[in-house]
């Protein structure tokens, strides 16, 4: 399926053979043994935690082999707690990738996200964040990097010049972002697993230019390819599941909202959105 510059193909991505030199690779696999996504070979649903690595080991060892020499790969995934066991499951990946590099981690902080079950609400702290991996094919740091700047709040008291930035102060590792609730009425046409664009648009922005090609591997309802469309990006998104389609073809022709990166700052907590300083550069559309 072509909708512009962003293409879906309808089958598993543990075989990728449509697409080659790949410049940017995001996606959240599904997870494992907790949401049906309602076909047969998905990845996650009723099968062994060992074979649900393994089967995801085998999706990135395909997303290696379609992408450039300078590519970046980033695996937004959360733990898993089944029968009272914690699997971490982002540290199994890594454990068990052949060819990638882990170069990097970062932290997606859920502000909202909701209080342990009952059972643990009082052994266990709230669980709060996913990690957000980041892979090269080596060590050589070549690949594009975009840093995201703010408004630096006390420049003018800074003495220290190597402290000092007139783009303004890198944000940190640990993204701040509301994570998403999708509508309880199942004709408001939203997938039940959608991760918040606005963290896909600062990865995006980051490791990617305009007119490069982007891969997502689980599409599923097609928020990377939305993001794409809207930062003038060649997509390309893997989804099992023929009937998601039509919630894909109209995620891509959404609008998306307007923020700051401010917004993403851990640091920047009780900010005015509304104030047009907010950021160095206003909008990230002014990117």
């Amino acid at each position: 399926m072509q909708v512009g510059k962003q293409n879906v193909h309808f089958k598993s991505s543990e075989e990728i053979s449509e697409v080659d030199d790949v410049d940017f690779i995001i996606t959240s696999p599904p997870y494992w043994n907790l949401k049906d996504y309602q076909h047969d070979d998905q990845i996650g649903h009723d099968e062994s935690y060992n074979k649900y690595i393994s089967r995801l080991s085998s999706v990135w060892e395909e997303c290696y082999k379609c992408s450039n020499e300078d590519a970046i790969m980033v695996i937004n995934v959360g733990s898993r707690r089944s029968n009272k066991k914690f699997y971490p499951i982002a540290m199994d990946i890594y454990k068990n990738m052949d060819d990638w590099k882990l170069i990097d981690n970062l932290v997606w902080y859920k502000p909202n996200s909701l209080p342990q079950p009952a059972y643990y609400n009082d052994k266990l702290f709230d669980d709060k964040y996913e990690d957000l991996l980041i892979f090269s094919k080596n060590y050589d740091y070549n690949h594009t990097f975009n840093k995201i700047r703010i408004k630096q709040k006390y420049k003018d008291k800074e003495t220290r010049e190597h402290k000092m930035n007139d783009s303004g102060r890198g944000i940190g590792n640990v993204i701040k972002m509301r994570s998403y609730r999708p509508p309880t009425i199942k004709n408001q046409n939203y997938h039940t697993a959608a991760y918040p664009e606005e963290l896909v648009y600062a990865l995006m922005h980051t490791f990617s230019n305009e007119n490069d090609t982007v891969l997502d591997p689980f599409v599923g309802s097609g928020t990377t390819l939305k993001v794409a469309s809207k930062m003038n990006r060649f997509g390309i998104g893997y989804e099992i599941n023929k009937e998601y389609k039509e919630l894909i073809k109209d995620r891509i022709n959404e609008d998306m909202r307007d923020f700051t990166w401010r917004e993403l700052d851990i640091l920047s907590e009780g900010y005015d959105s509304t104030d047009s300083n907010d950021s160095i550069n206003g909008s990230i559309f002014d990117f």
